[in-house]
């Protein structure tokens, strides 16, 4: 029952009691081994779309370094034999464009990963990356050697620079790309009616930094026709640290990664990837009940049609990132595709109403156990753990080819990948919403297949919500600043330490806000608090509550989950937006870590480092609502306390696991008499939005 632990990481939810919020985290001081590793990791992603800088500590290490001469420095020989026979028939070339969804390319990735990972010490693995980054294609280096440093024990909290700052590239059109080379070459000269120069009272330690702007109101003046009304969603789907935080928490598995050889759990990979699929799927749906919009269309493989979408992504290399124009149909080249996904579907859907599928050896595996969803999740995924890789294939890689779009080339140095194939690019496009919404549909069979809940399963007997209050909820949009000198070249080291240039791009925020909750309990206990937000009845509809419930409860997005100590009688207690421990804050910019750590090494201060590197945008737990005040509806429940398990993941850290399904209560159809019971509470709430950027606390409406 440890998969299900996962929870936390993808519902970007707290595991805090509310009388003695304990933080499951905790900062840490660096100390100078610390340090000098995170400075030297740091080094190795400045500039890496560009060929080595010759006067970094870098460049002598990996250009002396010899891999086969140091072969007993590695604990498994033969990885070594491997990447180093590769190497001599020849690697993806260094202006290729790297994509783990061609099995070539990933290949050629793992052989380099395994490099990595085996080195024995740090001074091994730190040279051996200083090889591949002098010699390898940028994206294979990156990718490889990004998830080293994620799952090595002598790298554990080690932070990269966001990935973003890595590949500017893929985060901003090519416009903003275009500027800021245009910002570096000038010097912050004015231009096409950009503003590039110092903002006034920044404290740069005397550095030049100049911005450039990224506004998402640019898509109502050149992509209203190309993308019919999906460019309203434009401030989430592009939002930065929203593509960000689906980037790790895909690279947390990577699906070509096996989890026995790499000693990572194995029972909660496919719970992972459902669960973080469904949050973001329900996280999206609340964004177009703010627009306006109604649920997805369904769609058939062999009467598709997809929106429409032109990211005006520009690789380094200077391609630019292929489009599906509006009459969009698929390629007769991709029929081949087609037809076996199809195949896919059908098997897979026939394993989950006969509830078994068929392992590699031809023997029947029941779903109908607690590893069942998990299971589904490796198969659905085609990740490396699937039972059955060759019968039951990869739906979503395949269903990724098919949607992208992109053009088949035989030549792994000419592939041109899509933004579906890759992480950091997938949910700028509406058809990962599409492929998604398909792909979750196997999941909500196989759950409607479950046994619903029983009352004993789900009350907690003398323990009743008396009410719950909900501050006013608030949004706007305010400037962010990105750090992104990757996207320019510099002839040295030293020139890229010289200056700094931010792209500044609105994003949506939410005023602070808490819940009072009083909560009546005939004993001293402790119990477990769940909140959930959905949508709304939509305009029209009619719905008794429990109507409403069998129809809308798998778009339920999960807001929070804490502890909570109960004493005999009436509870009053607050519970704060600041409070939701998963959601990550504001992420400190390459330049200022990277200064902090410098000090550090110089003793001027202190560094400290915390366990969690990443987490949900804390600035988007809410959709944007109107206006005029838009209505949704929040679920509150509380359950009985189990003593949690404590998990650790890379890059998001510590967690606690209270044995609950994921989604629980709302994972599953529910009966009647659910709404009986005194343990759940429903409130309709409304979110207000300002239409002007900097919203201040003051406005009142």
């Amino acid at each position: 029952m440890m998969r299900n632990c996962i929870v936390f990481v993808l519902l970007a939810v707290v595991t805090a009691t509310a009388v003695n919020p304990a933080r499951r985290y905790y900062s840490k001081t660096a100390d100078l081994d610390f340090l000098h590793k995170q400075k030297k990791v740091f080094d190795l992603f400045m500039y890496a779309q560009q060929n080595a800088l010759t006067d970094t500590e870098y460049f002598e290490i990996g250009r002396n370094y010899d891999v086969a001469s140091n072969i007993d420095r590695y604990t498994n020989r033969e990885a070594v034999i491997e990447f180093l026979t590769l190497y001599k028939t020849g690697t993806l070339s260094k202006d290729a464009l790297f994509t783990y969804y061609n099995q070539e390319h990933r290949e050629e990735m793992m052989l380099f990963y395994r490099l990595l990972y085996f080195a024995k010490d740090f001074a091994t693995f730190y040279k051996t990356a200083a090889w591949g980054r002098i010699y390898l294609n940028f994206g294979l280096f990156y990718t490889a050697f990004s998830n080293a440093v994620f799952y090595r024990d002598d790298t554990k909290y080690i932070s990269l620079p966001a990935i973003y700052e890595i590949c500017p590239n893929a985060f901003f059109n090519s416009k903003v790309i275009y500027d800021a080379f245009h910002a570096k070459m000038s010097r912050g000269g004015h231009f096409h009616g950009y503003d590039v120069g110092m903002k006034h009272g920044e404290s740069t330690d005397s550095m030049e930094t100049y911005y450039v702007y990224s506004n998402f109101s640019d898509y109502e003046f050149y992509s209203n026709s190309y993308y019919g009304e999906e460019y309203k969603l434009a401030y989430f789907t592009e939002n930065v640290d929203l593509n960000a935080y689906y980037y790790y928490s895909r690279m947390t598995y990577p699906f070509w990664v096996n989890t026995k050889e790499y000693n990572m759990a194995s029972s909660i990979r496919g719970d992972f990837y459902y669960f973080f699929h469904k949050q973001l799927m329900n996280r999206y749906y609340l964004e177009r009940s703010s627009n306006g919009f109604k649920h997805l269309e369904d769609f058939s493989w062999n009467k598709m049609y997809l929106p429409a979408y032109n990211s005006k992504i520009q690789y380094f290399n200077g391609v630019f990132m292929p489009s599906r124009d509006w009459w969009n149909f698929i390629p007769s080249y991709k029929s081949r595709y087609v037809e076996y996904i199809q195949k896919l579907e059908i098997r897979i859907y026939e394993a989950i109403d006969s509830g078994y599928f068929y392992d590699e050896s031809g023997k029947q595996v029941s779903f109908n156990t607690p590893e069942g969803l998990n299971y589904l999740g490796n198969i659905i995924e085609g990740n490396y753990d699937s039972f059955n890789l060759k019968y039951y294939g990869s739906f979503d890689v395949l269903a990724r080819e098919i949607f992208g779009m992109s053009f088949d080339s035989k030549y792994k140095n000419y592939n041109v990948p899509s933004s579906l194939q890759y992480f950091s690019t997938s949910i700028r496009d509406p058809a990962f919403y599409r492929l998604y919404a398909k792909i979750l549909n196997f999941f909500y069979r196989y759950k409607s297949l479950l046994n619903r809940y029983t009352k004993s399963e789900l009350e907690f007997s003398g323990v009743r919500f008396e009410s719950v209050e909900v501050d006013k909820l608030y949004t706007y949009f305010e400037n962010r600043d990105y750090y992104i000198n990757n996207a320019v070249s510099v002839g040295s080291f030293k020139e890229g330490r010289s200056f700094n240039i931010k792209a500044s791009q609105p994003v949506l925020n939410h005023r602070p806000f808490s819940y009072k909750f009083n909560i009546n309990s005939d004993k001293d206990t402790k119990g477990v608090v769940r909140i959930f937000l959905g949508p709304a009845e939509f305009e029209g509809e009619k719905f008794d509550q429990y109507s409403y419930f069998i129809n809308n409860y798998q778009y339920f997005f999960q807001l929070d989950e804490f502890e909570v100590n109960l004493k005999t009688g009436m509870n009053n207690f607050d519970r704060h937006s600041s409070d939701f421990f998963l959601y990550k804050s504001e992420y400190l910019t390459g330049d200022t870590y990277y200064r902090k750590v410098q000090k550090a090494i110089e003793g001027n201060e202190p560094f400290t480092y915390n366990e969690r590197i990443w987490g949900f945008p804390s600035n988007m737990i809410l959709p944007k609502g109107t206006p005029e005040g838009m209505r949704f509806k929040m679920f509150f429940y509380i359950g009985p306390y189990e003593e949690p398990k404590m998990f650790e993941l890379p890059i998001f850290g510590k967690y606690n696991y209270y044995g609950k399904s994921l989604g629980f209560p709302l994972d599953r159809p529910m009966n009647p008499y659910f709404f009986q019971l005194d343990n759940l509470y429903f409130k309709d709430v409304f979110i207000y939005h300002s239409n002007d950027y900097d919203y201040k606390y003051t406005h009142q409406y």
